[in-house]
């Protein structure tokens, strides 16, 4: 019986002509029960209080407490609703709007540095990327969110139309669903404000970019039911390369409609367009090349002034939160997204150890990428037989469509030519022109739903316990350009976890948490006897044993944790894609922010690691480490208040990564890097208005080093090739805000 009820929700969730997502039964349930759980009850906190704000506890922006980069809770980290950072089993970062807008960073790249336990592979350039933790490659959505709701990453997004970035470190498929074991990212948006907010920043970049933001909001009305925030970006110039060029234009609009109190009605949309050409493409190389020392990214060949990306992101979301008392809260959620790719890089492959190599276009990229997706959860506390808990029950899936271009080019037709990594060359426009991506289909839908079941039990002031699980269904399509679907796909199965916490004080936790974490398998590659097969769905497993402390002004935690996943590779004595080893990653994770001493602020940590392969088929790459995994690597910001001149902050970063594996044998090793930027900004007044003014100057050094080595596909012995990517040369940012 059970079994025909689940492949019966199988077929109601994924049929293909139908995805409707209607739930509306769960919904109606939801009310009756809040009604059947009993009397709520808080769990007893003793923590020194802090500064927070008197607003609905559904509101997805954190409660941070003074100026020095600390928040103390968040309320969109998956269905736990409003939770306190220090009672969560899991590490977690969050990047503030302060740290954003002082970063004066554009992309996620930019500012991804702050967070010290957080890396990334670029993909096609420094706004294509997919970001990770521990060591685990993110997927193209799998491991990222807008406001709680699965959104695709690489694809184009500006960091003005954010409030906050939040990372939950490593395994989370009991909150989000199945996914990769490479943490979570969720992006939260600007919401509208009570009062008015009338701010104009004006940026200069060092490579003659300029750019001006304008971030409006308030009330519509005299009564606040309806609120606004508008984020508008426009930005162009000429890039660090000659011939190089950057257009950025960003409309974003949030509207809340909050007719009841204890009823808001959140209404999102974006439109972002970015486009760069002329800047440096990436370079690829086999298995048996070793790669050269970092040239100048700044000389003119390694890209082409006609060539770069073209990309556009349409955003639409909207959710409906809604109190029933102070204890209860629901939140159900929609989001569109769709972003075209128009991808015409330059991939410089090397093809001998004196550094020679073979230009073409990279323009076989996906060129556009649309997703639906969907959240839903309850969240509130009651107590039981003095037993205290914190529930939460969710729903969360998404159908994501993936496009391929009609007409994939030859390797003749991309070609450019042939040049010496210390003497790049310039090649004439093609005689054919670029590919035309806007011939594209819909190659493969990915559909997935799940329903989650969370609950945080306080057995007394020392003691606690969490369980979560998530139930996942999930089916995958794929088509050829004539519409016909050639392979098809479907699987469920559980995602549970299991913590115990234990506090010693209360402002200290410590715990330790297993996760077990379910993903769709991938596709076997062409070539391979089980080409365009499907494996079975992977499972990996993630123990962790972290320390929380919140003192007077620093927060500080700590993480032992052990990942293990399968890893699907090429079986050259049968040449079939299947699983035949693990990537197993240990590490030790240390962060703190806060204020360590009197007016200087640190925001800070480290990552020791060490990632590797185990039984693999291979002699020649079991128990080596992870292709661009480096063993130590983390991030300084130290900001100084100067004691004589009030408003003046000076500030100092420090981002360092060890040497890093260059291939899968491990026989190269690629150098690591230390960065260092330095800056100030004043807050002072211009005829009665508060205005900012900041100066940095990032990679002061004007350092060269690769900031990507990373295999070609996320899991098995490379299909293609290994690939590098530049790190940024110096750059001086100055902008001023003003608020009137």
């Amino acid at each position: 019986m059970l079994a025909c009820s689940a492949g019966c929700v199988h077929r109601a969730l994924f049929s293909r002509d139908s995805y409707q997502m209607t739930r509306a039964t769960f919904f109606l349930t939801l009310p009756l029960l809040v009604a059947a759980l009993g009397r709520p009850a808080w769990a007893d906190d003793s923590t020194p209080p802090r500064s927070t704000k008197s607003l609905p506890n559904v509101t997805v922006i954190g409660t941070r407490t003074d100026d020095d980069y600390r928040v103390e809770s968040v309320n969109s980290i998956g269905p736990l609703g409003s939770t306190k950072l220090l009672d969560i089993p899991y590490s977690i970062s969050v990047l503030p709007l302060e740290l954003i807008e002082n970063s004066q960073a554009v992309n996620f790249k930019d500012v991804s540095k702050y967070l010290p336990l957080v890396a990334y592979q670029e993909q096609q350039g420094p706004d294509i990327l997919r970001p990770q933790t521990r060591g685990m490659q993110g997927g193209n959505f799998q491991n990222s969110r807008l406001d709680g709701m699965t959104m695709f990453i690489t694809v184009a997004a500006a960091m003005e139309q954010f409030q906050q970035i939040e990372v939950v470190n490593g395994l989370s498929a009991s909150l989000y669903g199945p996914a990769n074991p490479s943490g979570m990212f969720n992006f939260v948006s600007k919401r509208p404000t009570d009062n008015d907010l009338r701010e104009v920043s004006v940026t200069y970049n060092s490579n003659s970019i300029g750019t001006t933001h304008v971030d409006l909001g308030g009330r519509v009305d005299r009564n606040g039911v309806v609120k606004y925030r508008f984020n508008g970006v426009f930005g162009e110039g000429d890039g660090y390369v000659d011939g190089s060029h950057q257009k950025r234009e960003l409309g974003d609009l949030g509207v809340d409609v909050q007719p009841w109190e204890s009823t808001v009605l959140e209404l999102n949309f974006s439109d972002y367009r970015l486009t760069d050409t002329g800047y440096p493409g990436w370079f690829t190389y086999g298995e048996k090349i070793s790669l050269p020392s970092t040239p100048d990214p700044k000389w003119v060949g390694y890209g082409q002034e006609y060539l770069g990306t073209d990309l556009k992101t349409q955003t639409s979301i909207a959710r409906l939160k809604h109190e029933f008392n102070s204890n209860w809260h629901f939140v159900v959620g929609a989001l569109n997204q769709d972003g075209t790719r128009n991808i015409n890089t330059q991939v410089n492959n090397l093809t001998s150890n004196s550094g020679t190599y073979t230009s073409s276009m990279g323009s076989t990229f996906a060129p556009r990428f649309v997703i639906s997706s969907d959240t839903a959860y309850l969240n509130g506390n009651f107590e039981t037989f003095g037993i205290g808990h914190d529930l939460t029950l969710g729903t969360a899936g998404y159908r994501a469509s993936s496009y391929s271009l009609v007409h994939t080019p030859t390797a003749a037709r991309l070609l450019l030519g042939s040049a010496t990594i210390d003497t790049p060359a310039q090649y004439p426009y093609p005689v054919l022109g670029l590919p035309d991506s806007n011939a594209n289909f819909d190659s493969s839908d990915t559909y997935q739903q799940g329903i989650n079941l969370g609950d945080t039990l306080r057995f007394n002031e020392y003691w606690g316990a969490r369980l979560g699980v998530s139930q996942d269904w999930f089916h995958v399509d794929n088509f050829s350009n004539k519409g016909i679907r050639t392979t098809e796909y479907a699987n469920h199965g559980v995602s549970p976890t299991g913590s115990i916490l234990f506090k010693p004080l209360s402002n200290m936790t410590t715990y330790f948490t297993y996760a077990s974490s379910l993903q769709a398998g991938d596709l076997a590659p062409g070539g391979t006897v089980n080409s365009g097969t499907s494996l079975a769905p992977y499972r990996s497993k993630e123990y962790e044993l972290g320390y929380k402390v919140t003192l007077a002004k620093v927060d500080f935690t700590a993480a032992l944790f052990r990942i293990e996943r399968p890893f699907a590779n090429i079986d050259p004595t049968d040449n079939v894609f299947k699983i035949t080893g693990d990537q197993i990653n240990k590490g030790l994770e240390f962060s703190a922010v806060g204020e360590i001493y009197e007016g200087l602020t640190l925001y800070g940590g480290v990552t020791l690691l060490n990632a590797r392969l185990e039984d693999t088929p291979q002699a020649t790459t079991n128990d080596k480490i992870y292709v661009g995994a480096p063993k130590v690597k983390g991030n300084t910001l130290l900001e100084y208040q100067i004691p004589a001149v009030p408003g003046l902050i000076a500030l100092f970063n420090y981002q360092f990564s060890g040497p890093r594996p260059g291939n899968d044998t491990n026989t190269l090793m690629v150098a690591g890097y230390n960065l260092f930027d330095l800056g100030a900004r004043y807050t002072s007044s211009v005829a009665s208005l508060p205005v900012t003014w900041r100066l940095t100057v990032d990679n002061i050094a004007d350092r060269r080093y690769w900031s990507t080595i990373g295999p070609s596909n996320l899991t098995g012995v490379n299909t293609g090739n290994l690939l590098a990517h530049f790190g940024s040369p110096r750059t001086v940012l100055a902008s001023a805000s003003v608020n009137f």
